[in-house]
């Protein structure tokens, strides 16, 4: 094969009809100092008869994958490091399986870029994968996600190709399930430009991954929060003073469908989320707020809800903390303004988290409104013991660990994902105005609408607390 050496073009690659371009440069998916070659293109005609599809309801969307190799090691770097070009949640982790199969050893991550929509990025046909990338679990930008590699159809050599390589795209808006396992589909196709700094990518091109440069506004290679942080940023830590969490905060991650979330201008901070509640076996969309403490101790959680917005009866939180899991079910329609989860033992650092799934046991044709807003967290300094993961459920705190993961997977309906509410979500009358679908929209996705930051409002609610906690002591 011709080697096409690079030069930096005027120009990025534009899309085509159904596909979009990328909100933000793209880090390559290798470490600093690697040098990659593309072995497939984008299209059809660019290599791979499997890189098709810009905008398809019920396929892969991979007109703009590429296929990469390290050009400079032998068997084209089979075992060489892959790695996370932006911080995401892992959705999928593991062997793919049945129509998806041909992926073999496969990781799909989802990743918030800031502007409304949900990315992911596919890595297919590795060698291996990093005991440290767990389904439901986050990865940083930069960290290794396993090893460059030939697998499918469940093996780690493949048949159908004879050279090691990731075959690696990127979705907006993607659906990730369908048929055994899984895999990210419908959306859009993204180009991802500029890679790395490079642009207008052809089948040839060598990519010398260099140094990165704080300030360029990509976190990748040995870039992190704290030797970067302005091309880091990190999910902030809740300090012993404590801090709310808005949904438009780092720490909070909304994860399933994109064309069932809507918005609206009321709430915490004059914003919140919200969707449908479900009666699915399995969540379609989830919101997660992450949970990271500066100190060990017991702290009081509570969530907000817009007085006479939601309409759930059972909306149920799920509570990550240093004793394990624990179910708290909230009737959303009657809460007004902060609702207390209860008070639970937390450890110092991350891995912890409260979720609120969708599939609440409520049909959809009752359209009941789920909302997703701040929560706020008052560490108590000791104090209160946690209940632990084995308490029964209630309104107001406590409920029984039901082993819950974070792996999503909407129905499917003739082994095509069609998402737990069907062909598209109906608002109810007295809801109009509040974020639906716009009229003559044609396809599934929302346009999410800008939100504030939001801020704490520390100095009632602090009070309140401090209070709080004087009455808590006073009643032992």
């Amino acid at each position: 094969m011709m080697t096409v050496v690079v030069s930096r073009a005027d120009a990025l690659t534009p899309p085509i009809a159904g596909a979009v371009a990328s909100p933000v440069p793209v880090p390559a998916p290798f470490p600093a100092g690697s040098t990659i070659r593309i072995l497939s293109g984008y299209s059809p005609s660019g290599g791979s008869s499997l890189h098709a599809d810009t905008d398809a309801c019920c396929k892969a969307n991979d007109y703009y994958a590429l296929d990469l190799v390290y050009d400079d090691l032998p068997n084209s770097g089979l075992g060489e490091p892959i790695v996370a070009p932006f911080a995401g949640e892992v959705v999928r982790a593991g062997w793919a399986t049945s129509g998806w199969a041909n992926y073999g050893q496969r990781v799909i991550l989802r990743h918030d870029l800031g502007d409304g929509h949900v990315y992911h990025t596919l890595y297919a046909h590795m060698n291996a994968i990093d005991p440290a990338v767990v389904e439901g679990g986050m990865v940083a930008a930069g960290q290794v996600l396993g090893e460059l590699g030939q697998s499918c159809q469940g093996a780690l050599s493949c048949g159908s190709f004879s050279t090691p390589h990731l075959h690696w795209a990127m979705h907006r808006d993607s659906t990730v399930g369908g048929s055994g396992t899984g895999g990210s589909y419908g959306g859009n196709a993204v180009v991802p430009e500029p890679l790395s700094g490079y642009e207008d990518l052809v089948a040839g091109m060598i990519l010398e991954i260099g140094d990165p440069v704080c300030g360029d506004g990509v976190c990748n290679g040995a870039e992190d929060s704290v030797s970067c942080p302005g091309d880091c940023p990190t999910c902030p830590t809740i300090p012993p003073a404590g801090r709310t969490i808005e949904e438009t905060d780092l720490c909070f991650v909304r994860s399933g469908s994109p064309q069932y979330w809507y918005d609206a201008n009321v709430g915490s901070a004059g914003a919140l989320l919200w969707t449908h509640a479900v009666d699915a076996a399995q969540a379609d969309d989830s919101g997660r707020w992450n949970l990271v403490f500066e100190q060990a101790g017991s702290a009081l959680v509570e969530a907000y809800v817009e007085p006479g917005f939601a309409g759930s009866e059972q909306a149920r939180y799920v509570v990550q903390h240093a004793g394990g899991s624990t179910d708290v079910v909230v009737d959303q329609s009657s809460a007004s303004g902060w609702t207390e989860l209860g008070t639970f033992d937390f450890t110092a650092g991350g891995e912890q988290w409260v979720r609120l799934d969708d599939n609440t046991g409520e049909p959809y044709s009752q359209m009941r409104v789920l909302v997703f807003d701040a929560l706020r967290v008052m560490p108590l300094g000791g104090g209160t013991e946690d209940t632990g993961g084995t308490t029964s459920t209630s309104t107001s705190g406590g409920g029984e660990d039901t082993g819950l993961d974070d792996t999503l997977g909407p129905a499917t309906l003739g082994g095509d994902e069609l998402g737990s509410e069907g062909s598209g979500p109906a608002t109810s009358g007295y809801l109009t105005g509040f974020g639906s679908p716009a009229d003559g929209d044609t396809g599934c996705a929302c346009r999410a609408g800008t939100r504030g930051s939001g801020g704490v409002g520390s100095g009632w609610w602090l009070l309140g607390v401090v209070l709080l906690r004087l009455r808590r002591r006073r009643g032992r």
